[in-house]
């Protein structure tokens, strides 16, 4: 009985040891939470003035290295300096390129989500904040970007007479009137007498712009006023803060806000280069030295529930476009968006022209990037079908497939084709991209109080434009394209726009209609038809007085129908009589009564 007993009590204890080996050696379900880094673990501190960039550098690397799929940062404000930043040559279209100083490189990283929950970045000094390249699958989430010292400065109108104005430069814009020159500073003491190697920081400006200070958007119908490709004004000191600009025909109204734009857009917010599948959710972009976000040679972009604002009291946010996209693919999706006091527009999506300038052989051509801010950009790659473009008519006469590219320099580029080239290409012809372009979603933004337009649509893939409200003092929607000065290819093949809100558009000097439609068509304007195919239903019109609602030039196939206009007192008369329908060279264009109220 007891040897039964000891037995059978052998036997349980080899059971339950074989049951716990087997769990113990059972592969544990993994976390469907990913692998995730914070920040402060590489010594970045919020609050504390410290730089962080090379925590930051730090941290990307070990989230390309350990395969993280989120870095987490923390609530406060990080700081960033030039000091340790990373360094490389950057060509961006539409800003300026040259050797930027970048604090989050992400350059051929993937598959990483940046949660900053809640913290505000500050960039001190040149810095380019994000620069994305040959990356996929990346996302930007809950925090902002801002810097303590702008690319532009605000001063307020003291008053003006023939020989030049009198301002009033506000704090957190420091500034110097050295020898007769005013100068812009990042407010750091000059210490010993200047020499050849003097290292000081001055933020140029050659622009000036009138803004309303209350109402705080671009002054009425004021224009900009262009001074030189320099980097300040002639000036002197009249104490304080006070300065008179020694420039005659300045003028503006006491109390309004003179703002000196930079002659420069060498660090965008966010760079988008040859990347896939990035999101913006939640992020706020107060301040970036050129476009906010720029997406160029990228597929599929959406950005959701961000902002474009001035933080700390400032009348501009981004010094030029909120976004702006350029030959790009797939699915560019704008939701949700608040885009205000920016410089520019709310975006512009288009292509690129070069410019034939030397036929070498019946199958090879020279052409050449003419826009100085498209220097650079590489898209021609043997096996890419191309259109060929009458330069002067806009009219695309014949496609053909990329052979061989041999690339001279930046601006310079020579291309065989697969077959000859047609007897009537010319020089100065055209010649872009035919591509998968992108598909277009732009819905529930608020566009307002930015100088020029609102948004440029210059893309030929589907492109719906709804439950937006826009209140700009230009154009609220323009449709553009040449081939003689910006070289950006347009030509919208499917476009609608409905149930948006117009909210006293057209109270400044950049457009002739709230909807804009037109393209740099010089010859053959009667055959010649560039936008085509372009809906116009069910939106509502505010206008302060009798303004042109549509301007359409060289258009084939535009219905407007089911629109309201509203009467205001916004903004004085122009004093103009303008028509309320302007159409001009188009075919298939249909216009309904419309709806006054």
């Amino acid at each position: 009985m007891n040897k039964l007993f000891v037995l059978l009590w052998i036997g349980f204890i080899v059971i339950l040891t074989t049951a716990c080996s087997f769990a113990k050696n059972k592969p544990v379900e993994t976390s469907p939470i990913p692998y995730i880094l914070y920040l402060k673990d590489y010594g970045a501190i919020v609050n504390d003035g410290i730089d962080d960039v090379r925590a930051i550098k730090k941290a990307l690397t070990d989230c390309n290295a350990k395969g993280a799929k989120m870095l987490v940062l923390e609530k406060g404000q990080y700081d960033f300096y030039p000091t340790f930043a990373s360094e490389r040559y950057c060509y961006i279209s539409n800003n300026d390129e040259g050797l930027k100083r970048i604090v989050f490189d992400l350059k051929d990283i993937s598959d990483l989500t940046i949660d900053g929950r809640g913290a505000q970045l500050m960039f001190h000094g040149f810095l380019s904040p994000f620069v994305l390249e040959g990356s996929q699958n990346i996302k930007f989430e809950n925090f902002s970007i801002d810097y303590s010292r702008t690319f532009h400065t605000e001063a307020i109108i003291l008053g003006y007479d023939a020989e030049g104005m009198d301002v009033e430069i506000l704090k957190n814009f420091p500034f110097k009137v050295h020898r007769g020159t005013l100068l812009f500073t990042d407010g750091k003491k000059q210490n010993g007498e200047l020499t050849t190697v003097s290292k000081s920081e001055t933020f140029g400006s050659s622009h000036m712009l009138e803004y309303d200070t209350q109402k705080r958007e671009t002054a009425y119908m004021v224009k900009d006023f262009y001074f030189s490709d320099i980097n300040g004004f002639p000036a002197k000191l009249l104490g304080g803060s006070k300065v008179r600009i020694c420039v005659p025909g300045l003028s503006g109204t006491i109390g309004n806000t003179m703002v000196f734009g930079p002659n420069h857009r060498k660090h965008p917010g966010f760079v988008l280069s040859d990347s896939r599948n990035i999101n913006f959710y939640n992020v706020t972009i107060n301040h970036a030295g050129g476009m906010g976000i720029l997406g160029q040679r990228s597929h599929n972009i959406t950005i959701d529930a961000c902002k474009v604002t001035p933080s700390n009291g400032r009348m501009i946010s981004v010094t030029a476009d909120a976004t702006h996209f350029v030959n790009c693919t797939g699915k560019i999706t704008l939701t949700n968006n608040l885009f205000e006091n920016q410089k520019d527009d709310a975006t512009n999506i288009h292509g690129i022209y070069v410019q034939v300038i030397e036929k070498k052989a019946d199958y090879t051509v020279i052409v050449q990037l003419k826009h100085q801010q498209q220097h650079g950009f590489d898209f021609m790659k043997p096996g890419m079908e191309l259109e060929l473009v009458h330069g002067k008519s806009m009219i695309t006469f014949d496609t053909v497939t990329v052979k061989q590219v041999n690339r001279i320099n930046k601006e310079i580029t020579e291309v065989t084709f697969d077959k000859n080239l047609p007897a009537n290409l010319e020089i100065g012809d055209a010649i872009a991209e035919i591509q998968d372009y992108a598909e277009i979603h732009i819905a529930n933004n608020i566009v307002r109080n930015n100088r020029a337009r609102g948004m440029l649509l210059n893309c030929r893939g589907k492109t719906v434009v709804e439950n937006n409200t826009f209140h700009s003092p230009g154009a609220a929607i323009l449709f553009e394209g040449d081939s003689f000065f910006w070289f950006e290819q347009g030509g919208v093949r499917d476009c609608v726009i409905r149930n948006n809100r117009f909210e006293n558009c057209l109270y400044g000097v950049w457009g002739k209609a709230i909807i804009d439609v037109k393209a740099g068509i010089m010859e053959n304007k009667d055959i010649s038809r560039y936008n085509r195919n372009i809906l116009i239903e069910n939106n509502v019109f505010q206008i302060y007085d009798d303004l042109t609602l549509l301007n359409a030039y060289c258009v084939d196939g535009l219905i407007w129908r089911n629109n309201t206009v509203e009467k205001t007192m916004a903004y004085p008369k122009t004093g103009k009589l303008n028509k309320r329908f302007i159409v001009d060279y188009c075919d298939n264009v249909q216009i309904d009564d419309q709806n006054d109220h």
